[in-house]
C-alpha cells in the first residue's frame, strides 16, 4: 500500500486555482466527476498528487449512489465539523487488498467494471474519507500528455510525508492509524477545530521544503 493521493476540499474551482498558484504549482489536470456534483484540479508530483476538489452540484452529491462518502458534508466542514480530507492509497498490481472492512463505491462517471474500494470506517465523517485508487502506477509512470512536466517547473520531486493536522480532540480509528502507517502520512493534534495539510517535498537542488494547504 501506497499514497497514490490526497484531496482537500476547498470552495470553488477559483479557490482551487489561486490555492495552487499560491503554492507555485502548475496545474497537472482537472476533471468533473459526472454524476458525483464534485470536479477537482490535480497537481502531481513524481510519486504521488495533490488533489483539491469542490463541489459542483449537491443534488448529485446527495444522490443515493454518492451519499454514503460523505462528500456534500465534507464540503460543508466548517458549519458542522466534518473533515474535508480524503487519503487514498495505491496497490500493486500483484499486492494483496487490505484486510480491513471496505465497500464498493461505484460512482458514474467510472467505467462499470471498476469500483473504488472505500473503508467502512469512513462512515464516521469527523475522520479522513480512506479508499483505494482505481490506478495502480505513480504519476511519473503515467503517459507523458497525462503527467506533463509534474512540478518539474516548481524544482519539487516526490512527496516525502504528508503532515496532517486534525482538530483538538480528534482519535484515529484502527483503520486510519493503519493507512497513516504505510503511506507515509502522519497525524498531529492542532488547537482548532480546523484541518489542515502539508506536503514535504524533494527538491531537484537536494534536501526538502514543506508546503502548508489550507482549504
Amino acid at each position: 500500500m501506497q499514497l497514490d493521493h490526497i484531496f482537500l476540499f476547498v470552495d470553488d474551482v477559483k479557490a482551487a486555482e489561486a490555492l495552487g498558484q499560491s503554492l507555485g504549482l502548475s496545474e497537472t489536470y482537472r476533471r468533473n466527476h459526472v454524476g458525483q456534483g464534485t470536479a477537482n484540479i490535480c497537481y502531481c508530483f513524481e510519486n504521488a498528487f495533490l488533489e483539491l476538489l469542490f463541489l459542483t452540484d449537491p443534488s448529485e452529491a446527495s444522490s443515493p449512489v454518492i451519499a454514503r462518502t460523505g462528500l456534500l458534508q465534507r464540503h460543508a466542514w466548517r458549519e458542522i465539523a466534518t473533515c474535508p480530507v480524503g487519503i487514498a492509497w495505491r496497490l500493486d498490481r500483484q499486492e494483496p487488498p487490505p484486510t480491513f472492512p471496505t465497500w464498493q463505491f461505484r460512482p458514474p462517471y467510472l467505467p462499470e467494471t471498476l469500483h473504488i474500494p472505500v473503508a467502512v470506517e469512513s462512515d464516521d465523517l469527523s475522520a479522513p474519507l480512506l479508499f483505494q485508487s482505481p490506478g495502480a502506477e505513480p504519476p511519473i509512470d503515467w503517459p507523458l500528455e497525462r503527467r506533463g512536466m509534474l512540478q518539474k517547473g516548481a524544482g519539487l520531486r516526490r512527496i516525502i510525508k504528508v503532515l496532517l493536522t486534525s482538530p483538538e480532540g480528534f482519535r484515529p480509528g484502527p483503520v486510519l492509524t493503519t493507512v497513516l502507517a504505510t503511506t507515509g502520512c502522519v497525524l498531529e493534534e492542532g488547537s482548532s477545530r480546523e484541518w489542515s495539510v502539508r506536503l514535504i517535498l524533494s527538491q531537484d537542488i537536494g534536501g526538502d521544503t514543506t508546503l502548508a494547504i489550507r482549504s
